[in-house]
C-alpha cells in the first residue's frame, strides 16, 4: 500500500498579527430543480497582511465560488450562505448591511475576474469606469480620479492610456480588458485582491510583467493576495501558501514549498505530475482519469476516490472483506474506508494539513484549524515598462 510519510515543511515565520481574512467553515448551496446543491463545503484558511494565498484544482472544485462568497456576489436566489463566517480585519462581512459592503468592496478587497467582458460595462469608456470607482472610495473629483485611471492602465502596461480612456470594452482586445480589469483592481489600493485566473488571456510576457507588477505592489503596500489559478508555474513563482481544492472541499494546505516537496494528497500529487518538466523523457504527460463529479451528484466517501490510484494499489493487496467494487466508466477496487468515509482536513504534518485515509498515520493526526504565516523569501525586482498597442 502507498503511503506518504509525514514531513516536517520550512521554518515559518512566527505570527506577528492577526489575520487579515479568515474563512471559518464556509457553507455555500444553492437551491435548484434537483435540490439543494453545496459546491463549497466547510471552507477554512487564513491570509495575513503581504501574503499570497494559492487556492488551486481542476473547474468545478470550487474556488471561484468561495472567492464571489467573500465579497457577497453570490446571486441569492438561487445562491445562499449555509453557515459559517468571512472575518476581514475582525468583522464578518456575511454580517454586514449592503452598503456597508459596498463600503469594503472595491476599496479594501477587489477582484480581478475571470471574464473581463462580462465584467466591464460595454455602454461606458473604460475611464469612465474606472473613475467611478476611484471616486467612490476615494476623497477626489473628477479630474483627480481621471488622472488615476490613467496612471493605473499606464502601470499594467497600456501604450497610450490617455487615450485608451475614452474607448470602449469591444474596442480593446481580450488581454488589455484584462489588463483594464487589472488597472481598475488596483487602482483604489486594496487590502486585499482576489484574482482569479488574472492572466489567462495574456501572452507569457505581459503575464510574467503584471506578476511582477503584483508582487511589486504588495512590496510596497504589504497588500494580500487570494491567486486562483490552474496554473502550477504561477503558483510556485508566487504564492507563500498553497489551498488545494477538490469537488468542494480544501484537501491540502502547506506552503508553497512543501507542497511541492512533500505532496500528501494523492490529488495534489496528480496534479504536479502532469505538468510537463524540462528534460523528461517520457512519451506522455500523466494525466488524472476521470472528472471532477457534479455537486448535485457526489460520490459517498472520499471524493476523490473514484479517481484515486492509491485506494485502487492499495485495495490490490488488502483483504477482501476491507475492499469493495466501484463503478463509473470502469468497474475497479478501491478500500471501504475511502468509499464510505470522507475523511476530515488533519495536520498530518507540523503546519502541513490533507485529508486522506492512506496518509501514514493519519487517524492519529489532530484536527486543527489550518493557519500560516509562512512567507517566502523575496528577491527584490525591477518591473519593465512593456507597452502593448
Amino acid at each position: 500500500m502507498e503511503s506518504v510519510p509525514p514531513r516536517k515543511p520550512l521554518p515559518v515565520s512566527p505570527a506577528s498579527a492577526a489575520p487579515l481574512l479568515e474563512l471559518r467553515g464556509l457553507n455555500i448551496g444553492f437551491e435548484t430543480a434537483r435540490g439543494l446543491v453545496r459546491p463549497v463545503r466547510d471552507v477554512s484558511y487564513s491570509i495575513y497582511p503581504g501574503q499570497t494565498l494559492a487556492v488551486v484544482g481542476e473547474s468545478g472544485c470550487g474556488k471561484s465560488v468561495t472567492a464571489l462568497s467573500i465579497l457577497r456576489l453570490i446571486p441569492s436566489p438561487p445562491g445562499k450562505v449555509l453557515s459559517g463566517e468571512v472575518m476581514f480585519e475582525g468583522r464578518d462581512l456575511l454580517g454586514l448591511t449592503e452598503k456597508e459592503m459596498r463600503s469594503v468592496r472595491g476599496r479594501d478587497i477587489a477582484m480581478i475576474f475571470q471574464e473581463p467582458m462580462t465584467s466591464l460595462n460595454p455602454v461606458y469608456t473604460i475611464g469612465d469606469q474606472i473613475a467611478e470607482a476611484v471616486m467612490l472610495h476615494q476623497k477626489v473629483n473628477s479630474r483627480q480620479a481621471y488622472e488615476i485611471a490613467e496612471q493605473s492602465m499606464r502601470d499594467v502596461g497600456i501604450a497610450d492610456p490617455g487615450r485608451r480612456l475614452h474607448e470602449y470594452p469591444h474596442q480593446m482586445s481580450g488581454g488589455m480588458r484584462q489588463r483594464v480589469m487589472i488597472a481598475m483592481a488596483l487602482s483604489c489600493k486594496p487590502k486585499l485582491l482576489i484574482a482569479d485566473e488574472p492572466t489567462t488571456a495574456l501572452d507569457v510576457t505581459i503575464q510574467a510583467q503584471i506578476l511582477e507588477l503584483l508582487r511589486k505592489i504588495q512590496r510596497d503596500t504589504g497588500m494580500a493576495m487570494l491567486l486562483i489559478t490552474h496554473d502550477l508555474g504561477v503558483v510556485a513563482e508566487n504564492a507563500d501558501v498553497v489551498a488545494v481544492m477538490y469537488a468542494s472541499r480544501v484537501v491540502e494546505y502547506a506552503t508553497v514549498e512543501e507542497i511541492f516537496d512533500h505532496p500528501q494528497h494523492p490529488y495534489t500529487r496528480g496534479l504536479l505530475e502532469s505538468v510537463p518538466k524540462l528534460g523528461a523523457h517520457a512519451q506522455r504527460l500523466t494525466s488524472i482519469p476521470g472528472m471532477v463529479p457534479n455537486p448535485a451528484n457526489f460520490p459517498t466517501g472520499c471524493k476523490f476516490h473514484t479517481r484515486c490510484p492509491r485506494t485502487r494499489q492499495a485495495a490490490a493487496t488488502n483483504p477482501a472483506q476491507s475492499v469493495e467494487v466501484a463503478t463509473t466508466e470502469e468497474r475497479f477496487r478501491v478500500l471501504q474506508t475511502c468509499a464510505n468515509v470522507e475523511p476530515v482536513l488533519r495536520e498530518v504534518a507540523m503546519d502541513h494539513w490533507g485529508s486522506c485515509h492512506l496518509i501514514e498515520q493519519f487517524a492519529e493526526a489532530p484536527v486543527t484549524k489550518p493557519d500560516l504565516t509562512h512567507k517566502r523569501e523575496v528577491v527584490p525586482e525591477t518591473v519593465g515598462s512593456v507597452e502593448v498597442v
